[in-house]
């Protein structure tokens, strides 16, 4: 009797645990359903906002269902950065992006502004893909004996420019004011500068701030962090930043530094020699200086660039000079200069004049080029620069009015 009794309490038991493993597989299949459900939809979700730029810097909230959705757009130094997420039961999924401006089939590779003067093209220049430039067309020209090496004035085609450049988006440029004003001060978590650190883009941003120099050397930072001085940043060698933003009246970087980081100043920005800044990497220089020039002497000749990309530095992202005082007319005035040896994969975007002696494999847009050579200014002359095609397929960049997003990074 008794064993009869055992046998019957082991089967029971037998009975009891089968059917709960029953019931925790059931359970974890549906968890797992919900939370795969959860993620492409979070997936989904971003890609449907690359429809949209408007900025929202509250979260937009959606209940249906069981499901809740959240999304927000802002900017981020140069890119947008978009955040989803879905709940379905507790399951939670979220994706973060930055994403920029995706190339079409009238990207320019060269935009100059129509001043009614024709571009010459001297050395070693090479102009790939479309190229938008004033109606008095490309010609052939030599600055002290050097003579153009082509055997074409260009590798494409050739389009008409207006006489202003592309428009970038005004609610962009008046982000960028902000922050160099301080916005971000008041918004972000305040902490010290330490030799290492890590913030992800899902927690809320950090900030590190000091009135006077910040000297980057040893130290390893990354993610969600902004370091803002009110006087200047300089980068050595030995720093590692990833995803960071700078944000100084004037920024250096020293020779042979690597990383992948944003630059926004409103004084001068230098890039040394040989540093390689890894996609997405931008450098923005805001400038609000009023400089006029002065007919009786030769200072402007002279004056050192405002943005300097030295020899052998790559950049792998954005470059961009904006003019705030864009009544003076410094026709003379170099406000970027990209060296011989220098690289940039991306675009360049400036708002004033460009010596162009490197590479760009993108697009540069220019008010300008002038060449400063053997004590002379050239007005639209290019000499040795190079225009080819962008070779990243994927590429998303600046910020254009009226155009479509594409992922440019995906953020953890």
């Amino acid at each position: 009797m008794q064993f009869a009794i055992l046998i019957s309490v082991l089967i029971a038991v037998l009975l009891s645990a089968f059917l709960l493993l029953t019931h925790v597989h059931s359970f974890f299949r549906i968890k797992s359903q919900e939370a795969i459900v959860a993620f492409d939809q979070a997936n989904r979700q971003l890609f449907e906002s690359l429809e949209q730029d408007k900025i929202s810097k509250d979260t937009v909230v959606s209940i249906v269902d069981i499901k809740t959705s959240k999304q927000f757009i802002n900017y981020h130094g140069v890119w947008q950065k978009r955040y989803t997420e879905v709940d379905i039961h507790n399951q939670k999924a979220v994706k973060i992006a930055y994403t920029g401006t995706e190339r079409s089939d009238n990207t320019p590779n060269l935009y100059i502004e129509d001043r009614n003067s024709p571009i010459v093209v001297v050395g070693a220049t090479r102009l790939e893909g479309k190229s938008y430039i004033p109606k008095q067309g490309i010609k052939a020209g030599n600055i002290s004996g050097k003579y153009y090496q082509g055997n074409a004035l260009y590798y494409g085609r050739v389009l008409e420019s207006k006489t202003s450049l592309p428009e970038m988006n005004p609610e962009w440029i008046r982000y960028l004011e902000n922050i160099i004003q301080g916005d971000l001060i008041g918004q972000g978590e305040m902490i010290a500068l330490e030799k290492e650190l890590k913030n992800t883009f899902y927690n809320p941003l950090q900030v590190i701030y000091d009135r006077g120099p910040v000297f980057l050397d040893d130290e390893k930072i990354t993610g969600n962090i902004v370091i803002q001085s009110g006087t200047k940043i300089i980068v050595g060698s030995g720093a590692k930043l990833t995803d960071v933003v700078l944000i100084a009246p004037e920024i250096i970087i020293k020779t042979g530094v690597r990383g992948s980081f944003q630059s926004i100043a409103t004084k001068n920005i230098k890039i040394g020699r040989k540093c390689y800044l890894s996609y997405p990497s931008s450098a923005i220089l805001i400038d609000k200086k009023i400089i006029k020039e002065d007919g009786q002497n030769n200072q402007l000749l002279y004056a050192k660039p405002d943005f300097v990309i030295d020899k052998g530095a790559v950049v792998e992202g954005v470059i961009v000079y904006l003019n705030k005082n864009k009544s003076t007319n410094n026709r003379i005035k170099t406000h970027v200069e990209i060296a011989s040896n220098a690289t940039v994969i991306g675009e360049v975007y400036c708002q004033g004049n460009v010596d162009f002696q490197g590479t760009v494999l993108g697009s540069l847009y220019a008010q300008q080029c002038i060449a400063r050579q053997s004590g002379s200014v050239y007005l639209n002359h290019i000499y040795n620069g190079k225009i080819l095609l962008n070779p990243v397929i994927d590429y998303a960049g600046l910020p254009f009015v009226n155009s479509k997003y594409s992922i440019a990074k995906w953020l953890y």
